[in-house]
């Protein structure tokens, strides 16, 4: 089938998605959201009367309103005997909102954190600008990738919502476990953004790495200090992540249980832990098929766990380690 045409489903998505947009575009619809969402009580779901729902939003002809709630049905709002309620899908339109992702601009000046840098252990420090939380070491320039400036050790999105009524070490601790989950849904191959099919569409390897390790600058040829990089795009809605393989073993029970051994508390999540990554060796096992081997080195031993093209484990050897 010639894939410049579009599929059925595909064609069918998009005019889904087509006439949803055009539903959000009236403001009475959006009143109609708001209201079911202010008296919406998740420990005593209650639909919501029509005389009550046409009062509370200041809506004179009944039939204007009636017309509006029957282009909302099937999309954002359930009818019942009871009245009118919101499906899952308008209480995610609102709690988007509320997020502060469509209507917040904060920004936070950079402050100091207590946790420390995975390249060099210096101090970093957090800041939040354009919906994203940077942490930037002030001891070390060091640059994984060519899109952070020096310095940058992290960056990540992170809704406006998650800001308020914390310090900055806790946003921060919120923004770890919040990327860590998502992080996590992505290798598994579930869209964090909407559930949907989210495979890996390339696993990108450098032909000619050379990173400076040294001074923890990226590699001139991949721009990015990490040989291998696995890109996932969701099949619903689009939403990309690219990460280094490196990553992988985290979603590994038998990693854990290495580490465990070993007497430590395995836990790629926490900001302290994340340097142990550099000490993961990769290796390209094979091309065609495609094998990348992972391993894991502790005192005298070795795990390596073995991926596919898709990111998925093929085999998990444990050996004394080669000196």
């Amino acid at each position: 089938m010639d894939s410049s045409i579009p599929s059925e489903t595909a064609e069918s998505t998009q005019s889904t998605g087509d006439e949803a947009f055009q539903l959000l575009s009236d403001e009475t619809r959006l009143a109609v959201l708001q209201v079911l969402w202010e008296s919406h009580d998740p420990a005593n779901e209650t639909p919501m009367r029509f005389a009550e729902l046409r009062q509370r939003i200041g809506v004179e002809d009944p039939g204007r309103l009636n017309y509006h709630l029957n282009k909302l049905t099937g999309y954002f709002v359930r009818r019942t005997e009871d009245g009118y309620e919101l499906r899952d899908s308008g209480k995610r339109i609102v709690r988007m909102l509320l997020s502060g992702t469509a209507i917040d601009d904060p920004e936070i000046e950079p402050v100091a954190v207590d946790i420390s840098c995975w390249y060099c252990g210096g101090k970093p420090e957090w800041s939040y600008r354009d919906g994203w939380r940077y942490l930037e070491c002030t001891d070390c320039d060091a640059r994984c990738v060519d899109t952070f400036s020096p310095g940058v050790i992290s960056k990540n999105e992170f809704p406006p919502s998650g800001l308020r009524n914390r310090t900055p070490n806790e946003i921060n601790e919120a923004d770890r476990i919040w990327g860590t989950h998502r992080r996590a849904s992505v290798i598994d191959g579930v869209c964090p953004e909407c559930a949907s099919d989210m495979p890996v569409t390339a696993v990108d390897i450098c032909d000619d790495h050379h990173p400076d390790w040294n001074e923890y600058q990226f590699c001139e040829g991949c721009r990015s200090l990490f040989w291998m990089l696995v890109s996932h795009v969701c099949e619903g809605c689009k939403y990309r992540w690219r990460m280094p393989t490196l990553f992988y073993p985290s979603r590994q029970p038998a990693v854990t249980a290495f580490y465990y051994e070993h007497g430590i508390e395995f836990d790629l999540a926490t900001y302290e832990q994340r340097a142990l990554l550099l000490d993961f060796e990769e290796e390209l096992l094979s091309e065609d098929p495609l094998r990348i081997g992972i391993s894991i080195p502790l005192k005298d031993e070795a795990l390596r766990v073995t991926y596919d093209e898709r990111m998925e484990v093929v085999d998990v050897n444990r050996r004394g380690r080669i000196h």
